[in-house]
């Protein structure tokens, strides 16, 4: 079972920004070449879609979304809520048998390891600008991409769905710290 513990119990809502924690949903690190047609074609006929092969890209279909993490790097996280008694996952099981197994590629279970926090207003990106060194304005920005970066000394990765609809994805070790920092800063604007 799942030891899923959080420092995160509230929603809050400031200033045309607001923020809860997305719990528990299921997240699975996926590594492979995309040179290699075995892994491309297996992965794409168990997931039912292409994984994102642009630096910053995503692709989803109605069950789960991928993100690119890099150029033999995805996360893979389930778009539907999951049991918290649960400790397996149909799709990890799947993938590991038809890649790890195989030696095409890695399947690593993360859903314990990172928690995402949902982000939506009109004021998303001014409240992330406070601690963050990119740059949200940037038009290669845009609608469902993926970035990893650091917010407030703290290792993110941020995926923009629209201009009000962000999930940031967090280690649960810092999910506390993060969370009482954007409350804080939301408080500001």
């Amino acid at each position: 079972m799942l030891d899923f513990f959080t420092s995160v119990t509230e929603s809050q809502s400031y200033n045309n920004f607001s923020m809860k924690e997305k719990t528990p949903i299921a997240k699975i690190n996926l590594r492979g070449n995309l040179e290699n047609k075995e892994f491309v074609s297996k992965v794409g006929k168990i997931l039912g879609m292409i994984l994102p092969n642009e630096a910053c890209s995503t692709s989803n279909k109605e069950k789960i979304t991928s993100l690119w993490l890099g150029p033999n790097e995805w996360l893979l996280v389930s778009n539907n809520e999951i049991p918290k008694e649960t400790n397996t996952y149909e799709l990890e099981q799947v993938l590991f048998d038809n890649i790890s197994k195989t030696n095409l590629g890695a399947i690593t279970n993360v859903t314990d390891h990172f928690t995402i926090f949902k982000l939506s207003g009109s004021n998303i990106f001014e409240v992330l600008s406070k601690g963050c060194p990119f740059d949200f304005s940037s038009e290669d920005f845009g609608d469902n991409k993926v970035v990893q970066t650091i917010l407030n000394h703290v290792d993110v990765t941020i995926h923009r769905k629209n201009e009000n609809d962000v999930d940031l994805y967090v280690r649960r070790s810092f999910a506390g710290y993060l969370w009482d920092w954007l409350k804080d800063s939301a408080n500001l604007i």
